[in-house]
């Protein structure tokens, strides 16, 4: 059985993996200076704004507290892990006004997550965006869409998942009247990792690569200036990273496989194709013009290929302030 082999050749695989976290290192040294190259390149393109058509540049700062109770997106309750995650950025962005109704908004953010338990999964990202946002008529009531890019670098404790982000949104929605307000978004985001060595021959090592498609539908109730709860669906399909001890269910669907020693030295990485369903519940609450303070609960439902679904449940607590 093929699964056997995989199974008896894992000291074999682990030499070869070391040997890959070699190049990797190396590999690293050149996406440092691609990424110092693209912050810059960034900075050079806003420097190059005609002075007179600034507005004022803003800034923001946001942290969150968050509980995964399912972090390798296992099914299996034995390969279950969960764990709390801190959370900060920082964000600078400025909006430039098109005529009467378009307007121009690019910005940039610097951010970072710390894991309690698999602090091999601590990461840092630098990111740019680029939005454009089209408004049908003046006031608060008018119907508007927006086009968005964006850029970010992910750099990981444990270097292997290093990626770049790529992200395309298209959203558009309307505030129904004082109190309801409706949108809802597509995006297509890709995620590029650095492939390693095959541990399974003719099986791509490529495991933390992805690409999805996401929808989402917003829902926010104002109960008055300060207060509000918002609800939310999002459908998701595309590759999703399920890390587990193994079993032959989960060989046999996967795209690729790699070792994820941020789990554990027994623990690999699989990429499948699944499609995801959740809901999410929030609380919002702003004590100042400036800040907001949100309690949130979301669920998720993953149905993947070869019967290997699994759920998680992600409560979150945020704060956000704007300069």
């Amino acid at each position: 059985m093929q699964w056997d082999a995989h199974a008896r050749k894992a000291h074999a695989r682990k030499a070869r993996a070391r040997k890959a976290r070699a190049r990797k290192a190396r590999a690293r040294e050149v996406l440092a200076r691609h990424a110092n190259h693209v912050a810059r390149a960034f900075l050079f393109l806003l420097a190059a704004l005609p002075q007179a058509a600034r507005g004022d540049w803003l800034l923001g700062a946001d942290a969150s507290l968050r509980h995964d109770d399912n972090v390798g997106n296992a099914q299996y309750r034995a390969d279950i892990v969960e764990d709390s995650v801190i959370g900060a950025r920082l964000s600078v962005y400025q909006a430039l006004p098109l005529g009467e109704s378009y307007s121009l908004t690019v910005g940039g953010d610097l951010g970072g997550e710390s894991f309690h338990r698999f602090t091999g999964l601590d990461n840092a990202s630098l990111g740019a965006t680029i939005a454009l946002r089209k408004k049908w008529g003046l006031g608060a009531f008018a119907p508007w869409a927006r086009a968005s890019l964006s850029l970010a670098r992910l750099d990981y404790d444990y270097s292997y998942r290093n990626a770049w982000n790529y992200r395309a949104t298209l959203a558009s929605g309307r505030r129904i009247d004082d109190r309801w307000n409706l949108w809802a978004d597509y995006a297509y985001e890709r995620r590029a990792a650095h492939a390693g060595a095959q541990e399974v021959p003719g099986l791509s090592g490529d495991a933390y690569s992805q690409n999805s498609h996401n929808l989402g539908a917003h829902l926010q109730y104002a109960w008055n200036e300060r207060a509000s709860v918002v609800l939310g669906l999002l459908a998701r399909h595309g590759d999703v990273v399920s890390t587990t001890a193994g079993s032959a269910r989960i060989f046999y669907a996967s795209r690729a496989l790699a070792e994820d020693p941020a789990f554990g030295p027994e623990d690999y990485a699989y990429r499948i194709r699944a499609t995801t369903y959740g809901v999410s519940i929030g609380l919002e609450f702003s004590p100042t013009a400036h800040s907001a303070l949100g309690c949130a609960f979301a669920r998720f439902e993953t149905h993947a290929d070869g019967g290997n679904n699994y759920t998680k449940s992600i409560p979150q607590i945020t704060w956000d302030y704007r300069f």
